[in-house]
């Protein structure tokens, strides 16, 4: 568990504590177990582990995600590390963001409900870092440039739902979002969208207008009780 305890995770465990009674109760759309997904995310190879409620982070639950990140175009300059560590609650809303060996992180906001956001800049290779700081406010919500993932985490073929979303890092910040779906049909923050369910009844591709898959979901492994999921 020691490395997940870098500074954001800390500093979000510890806020969590302060303002958990901010937040009313989250819908549950996880299952509790520990999960393993390996697929294509925007045509690119992804991995993602979502690991079970964690004491030390309030009971939330750690997504471990290796990724091909969103361009500097979708990111409004923003730089991303292909290898998080979210802390996501019942509801796969974001609670925070550690960008490991970027600046760029998500922890929640000091007033205790929102968003404090720090986005590393895109910058010539010879010059420093550089970045930036937002403030989100609202209740927590997921966001959009990874939606797709967490609705492959969520969906099942009979259910429904609607959460809020938000673009934590990029050009749309500023707009009110919404992620819903019922069944098979899926808007994604006004991109309507079309699943396609594997035979246990899971997301295999989520399909934009044209038919592109936005995420195909090659492996959905469910984790043993005996132990922790293997790292790749």
């Amino acid at each position: 568990m020691n490395i997940f305890m870098s500074l954001s995770m800390r500093v979000a465990g510890a806020a969590l504590c302060c303002v958990g009674a901010a937040f009313a109760a989250e819908p549950t759309l996880l299952s509790d177990q520990a999960i393993e997904l390996h697929g294509t995310f925007r045509a690119q190879p992804f991995w993602a582990k979502l690991l079970p409620k964690d004491p030390a982070f309030g009971n939330q639950r750690v997504l471990q995600l290796v990724y091909e990140p969103p361009t500097v175009a979708l990111s409004a300059g923003a730089l991303h590390s292909d290898c998080p560590f979210i802390l996501i609650d019942t509801a796969a809303h974001i609670v925070a963001w550690n960008g490991r060996e970027k600046l760029t992180q998500v922890v929640p906001a000091a007033t205790g409900k929102g968003y404090r956001v720090t986005r590393e800049l895109d910058t010539p290779a010879n010059e420093a870092p550089r970045s930036d700081a937002r403030e989100v406010p609202g209740p927590r919500a997921w966001d959009v440039q990874l939606a797709p993932l967490q609705l492959a985490l969520c969906w099942r073929a009979d259910s429904s739902a609607t959460v809020r979303a938000v673009d934590l890092f990029g050009p749309r910040v500023q707009e009110k979002l919404n992620v819903s779906w019922t069944g098979a049909q899926v808007d994604l923050a006004g991109n309507p969208c079309h699943v396609v369910a594997d035979a246990d009844g899971r997301i295999h591709q989520v399909l934009d207008q044209a038919g592109v898959p936005l995420i195909t979901i090659d492996s959905y492994t469910v984790a043993v009780a005996s132990g922790p999921l293997a790292t790749p």
